[in-house]
């Protein structure tokens, strides 16, 4: 992951809750307001792992992202490189659009 990126600053950008970076291997790189990472960044580790394997089973491509709506917020899943996850939640469901945008953008950049 570029040394220059800023997930406070990100994080800051969307204006969401939380923020976590992981490696490839579920291993917290970097967080922001989320508590006990090093659990939260094995379980995105687990479900990155398990979104790969089915959208290679149905034959859709590579993943990119997961998008987790629930009664009271949102996570935003991105699969930023091969070897970096990058996941963000906001309590508001309005901000989810924004995220993902900001995501995209992001991945984006780092393709450039």
């Amino acid at each position: 992951m570029d040394k220059q990126f800023d997930l406070a600053e990100f994080l800051k950008r969307t204006n969401a809750d939380g923020a976590i970076i992981i490696n490839s291997g579920g291993e917290l790189i970097e967080a922001e307001n989320v508590d006990y990472g090093n659990n939260f960044a094995a379980m995105m580790g687990v479900m990155t792992k398990m979104a790969e394997d089915f959208t290679d089973d149905i034959k859709i491509g590579k993943l990119r992202q997961v998008v987790f709506k629930a009664t009271e917020g949102v996570f935003v899943l991105d699969k930023f490189d091969e070897d970096f996850i990058v996941g963000i939640y906001s309590k508001d469901l309005a901000k989810a659009g924004m995220i993902m945008m900001l995501m995209d953008n992001l991945t984006k950049k780092k393709k450039a």
